[in-house]
């Protein structure tokens, strides 16, 4: 109210309360008429539409399903099952009011075994309560994984245009590829990798990001790195540099679990960060990684609650039926 009568624009007023210029109007229609008091109390039930609070309960059971990829599904469902006409804009609002909303799907791995996850987190606990101890070995603990931005093929994103208008993103051949093998520590955020434009990922690769750790942290006594199962963590040059270094423990992580790997998260940070937008050549692609990863420090605030020690695991009664006992 006393916006509106400050002078401020209608429309300036609803759209900083939110509401629309018809809800706006009717509220200072309330005030003029019936005053201040009538205004503080609104005996608004909502609309009750054009639904019966089963048919209501019904939608939602559908909803639930996934089956509603747009709004306009929704209304013609709505029509061939309870004969009631919804418009575009009608249905969106019935579906506002009844609790839904639009959102991306939620992927899981339905190969995981959420047993053998709980087992990881539970002997990850105790290691890190171990590391703390009083006493304990100078211990350091490492989530290993690689990651493989593709020049011109890492840029396809989803944004927000004008109705009709068409956005080009240039892709490239997909041949030029920058391999990192990276090791992130959850106790003090340090970040370590190696960067490949020729060479791939491999044992001996992996031997070299032993090396690195080591010889950045010679007091320490303990490794503890955690990663998945790829091969060439199992490779003879691997091994042999293992049993001459015995302060080296790998950790493997259970099958399908790359949401128990914390650098995973950072891998997805960092396309968002530098893989989103064109990059005229190889190189600038190289430099916008490095823009990321070598000043990991100007993305703390992001990263303190990305990075968390927090692993979501779908439980077994959480599995859609369809995808239970699939091997």
């Amino acid at each position: 109210m006393l916006a509106v009568a400050a002078g401020r624009a209608r429309a300036d007023v609803a759209d900083l309360l939110g509401v629309s210029r018809t809800q706006l109007g009717e509220w200072l229609r309330i005030f003029r008429n019936q005053g201040l008091d009538a205004l503080c109390i609104l005996h608004n039930k909502g609309d009750p539409g054009n639904l019966t609070a089963p048919q209501v309960n019904q939608l939602k059971d559908e909803i639930r399903t996934g089956r509603f990829r747009t709004s306009d599904q929704v209304r013609h469902w709505l029509g061939e099952t309870f004969g009631v006409r919804y418009t575009s804009s009608g249905v969106k609002q019935l579906l506002k009011r009844i609790g839904a909303s639009y959102h991306q799907v939620t992927g899981f791995l339905w190969k995981a075994d959420p047993d053998k996850q709980h087992e990881f987190v539970a002997h990850y606990e105790r290691q890190k309560a171990a590391a703390r101890r009083p006493g304990a070995k100078r211990t350091r603990r490492y989530f290993v994984d690689a990651c493989h931005p593709l020049w011109g093929l890492e840029l396809v994103y989803a944004c927000w245009l004008l109705v009709g208008q068409r956005f080009l993103a240039g892709m490239g051949s997909g041949r030029k590829r920058l391999n990192i093998l990276g090791a992130y520590c959850p106790d003090d955020q340090e970040y370590l990798d190696l960067r490949l434009t020729r060479d791939n990922i491999n044992g001996e690769q992996f031997v070299n990001l032993l090396r690195l750790l080591r010889a950045t942290h010679p007091e320490t006594e303990r490794f503890i790195l955690y990663l998945d199962r790829a091969k060439y963590y199992r490779k003879p040059v691997v091994r042999a540099w293992l049993r001459r270094h015995r302060e080296f423990h790998l950790e493997p992580l259970p099958t399908y679990s790359p949401n128990l790997n914390l650098i995973e998260r950072l891998w997805k940070f960092l396309r968002k960060k530098a893989l989103s937008r064109w990059h005229p050549s190889f190189e600038a692609m190289q430099e916008a990684v490095s823009e990321v990863l070598d000043h990991l420090e100007n993305y703390r605030t992001e990263l303190a609650t990305l990075l968390v020690e927090k692993f979501h695991i779908v439980e077994k009664q959480a599995i859609p039926v369809e995808y239970r006992g699939v091997a």
